[in-house]
């Protein structure tokens, strides 16, 4: 295993810290140090992976970005964005009902399916994941966007694509991770491909989000239904 020092030494004023150069030998405490002290190394590219278990369950993570999302406490960028490669093991509604009134910002997978979800992952990420600033529509058709901190999060229609085609213009940028050409596709344990939620509300309608269907394109679905979740966090 390969080790760079990434920061510290005789004259320094903080320890010498040793980080694996790849970053699938590197512990989920590693990379938190490594993200809260700005030290990402550069082997650490879009697209690296490392194993995590949630739940007893092991999910494949991928860098996504770099330098992409902002903190919500004001003090920078988030060095690394990280997303679930595939799906999490339970499909989730939006909301219990088809709507998207209140968008991201009060539905049901934001308020209690993603805490839910982020109890279950381990102690030293729990105690790790930091707060990053999310802009979404406000839904039912409104073009007003709003600003969320969030610790889990699911990505935006324009995240995933570069483009919109069913959300509403000023939901961030599309990630590195897919703007170079990478899989939309994600598959759940069986095997099987399967649609994915994203949290932009759909721009023309109240009882609507939007999500990537399983061959990997764009398109929307209501509220209700029960779709795959690949959530999104920082360090």
């Amino acid at each position: 295993m390969g080790f760079v020092t990434v920061v510290g030494g005789a004259r320094a004023t903080k320890p010498v810290i040793y980080l694996p150069e790849k970053f699938s030998d590197a512990t989920w405490e590693q990379i938190i140090v490594a993200c809260r002290n700005n030290i990402v190394p550069e082997t650490w590219t879009v697209g690296s992976q490392k194993a995590m278990t949630i739940n007893g369950t092991a999910y494949t993570i991928d860098i996504i970005g770099k330098n992409h999302d902002d903190y919500s406490d004001g003090s920078g960028k988030a060095p690394l964005t990280f997303q679930l490669h595939d799906l999490y093991a339970t499909r989730y509604q939006m909301n219990s009902s088809s709507t998207n009134n209140g968008g991201w910002t009060s539905c049901a997978m934001r308020k209690t399916h993603l805490p839910a979800i982020l109890a279950l992952m381990p102690t030293e990420v729990q105690n790790g994941i930091r707060e990053v600033n999310k802009l979404t529509s406000a839904g039912s058709g409104s073009s007003t966007i709003n600003t969320t901190a969030d610790k889990l999060f699911l990505l935006s229609e324009i995240e995933i694509f570069g483009k919109v085609s069913y959300s509403m213009w000023g939901e961030g940028t599309q990630y590195d991770y897919y703007k170079a050409g990478n899989r939309t596709v994600k598959k759940e344990f069986i095997g099987n491909a399967y649609g994915w939620w994203e949290r932009s509300p759909y721009g023309s309608g109240s009882t609507i989000f939007c999500n990537v269907r399983e061959t990997g394109g764009a398109t929307y679905n209501y509220a209700s239904s029960a779709n795959g979740v690949a959530f999104a966090f920082c360090f």
